[in-house]
């Protein structure tokens, strides 16, 4: 019966007739099911594809995931914010959001950092806090104590979506993109997170996202994107920021030029391995990379410190960020969370190896 009740949706979705809230809700749950086939799956999510969304339905998807995740609420004061992208931009760019996050945490506002291993480019943030010494079996509650003692803790994806597992095989036989690439950054497991910054790879879903989660009851989330094709704000070309605050939605242009940042060229903030990715990583957190790249994580903790409410203004924020790596206060942070939930001697280990 559950079968052929996802069946009827599929039909309905690739004839293009009305599918209301209730049903669309329901097909989605029924995702979730053990007896349905996967080839019935893949019809839906191929159909959907085909279809499209729109932005309540991009809501109930949402919705309906976390219904189905591990879902914390933890003991923090004060502002609770993730830095994510979508992925998809194929810039292979080292881990610009997961040093931004970390050097956001230092001024104070706690960072749940929401992530996976990389699908698309060299190096995920999954992928980073493995290799300086993260263990990403730690469990919920280790990673939950990590984040109020210290302000900052890693959410690794598959820990706290675990249902959503058997979708991913499903969506990689496929092999093609399809709604659920997008919805990762939109479904971090805390329910009491306030501030996000989502990066976003294709501007045609500034939109649908932006609408989708006018109505969430975060506090504000800021969507970026750089004209040349990066989920992040970049100082390789002019960025968009579209900033979602109290039912308003503020679109803005980000010239790098206009920030004290000199324009790069993209080659300059580029890595070719993951060990590449892991060095740049590691130092624009310690303050020892070059300018090009420290200038784009600075732009990028600003946005992070936005959204948490420490600075109303990027220029600010640039500020900010810069003093904090000064501080050397983030790389304490990124030290204190590997103690709690990993092995040290490993970024010990890197820290030599690259002179840091």
């Amino acid at each position: 019966m559950s079968t052929e009740y996802l069946q009827q949706q599929t039909r309905k979705i690739l004839l293009n007739d009305d599918i209301d809230e209730f049903d669309f809700r329901n097909a989605i749950d029924h995702l979730f099911l053990e007896d349905i086939p996967d080839c019935t799956i893949a019809a839906f999510i191929t159909a959907l594809t085909i279809r499209g969304v729109n932005y309540n339905e991009l809501k109930i998807i949402r919705e309906v995931i976390l219904a189905h995740s591990y879902l914390i609420t933890p003991k923090v004061s004060g502002s609770l914010i993730d830095n994510c992208g979508t992925g998809g931009d194929m810039v292979n760019s080292f881990n610009i959001s997961t040093a931004a996050s970390i050097i956001a945490s230092a001024s104070g506002i706690n960072v749940a950092k929401h992530g996976n291993r990389s699908a698309s480019g060299l190096c995920g943030s999954a992928d980073f806090f493995e290799h300086v010494g993260f263990n990403l079996e730690t469990e919920e509650r280790a990673l939950i104590d990590a984040l109020e003692a210290n302000g900052f803790s890693f959410l690794f994806a598959p820990k706290f979506h675990p249902n959503l597992k058997r979708l991913s095989v499903i969506r990689k036989q496929l092999g093609f993109k399809t709604i659920f690439n997008i919805i990762g950054p939109l479904c971090n497991p805390c329910t009491n997170i306030t501030g996000q910054v989502i990066g976003i790879s294709d501007p045609k879903i500034f939109d649908l996202i932006s609408n989708a989660m006018i109505k969430s009851h975060l506090k504000k989330i800021i969507l970026v994107h750089s004209s040349d094709g990066m989920d992040e704000l970049s100082n390789t070309s002019n960025n968009m920021m579209l900033s979602i605050e109290s039912g308003k939605i503020e679109k803005q242009e980000i010239d790098p030029t206009l920030l004290d940042l000199k324009i790069v060229k993209r080659e300059q903030i580029q890595i070719s391995s993951i060990v590449d990715s892991v060095k740049s990583t590691l130092e624009t957190i310690y303050g020892k990379s070059t300018e090009a790249k420290q200038d784009i994580v600075a732009l990028n903790a600003a946005v992070a410190l936005i959204a948490g409410g420490k600075v109303t203004e990027i220029n600010d924020g640039i500020k900010m960020a810069r003093e904090l790596v000064k501080s050397e206060v983030p790389k304490t942070k990124l030290r204190e969370l590997i103690s709690c939930c990993g092995n040290v001697q490993k970024l010990d280990i890197l820290e030599e190896k690259f002179s840091l």
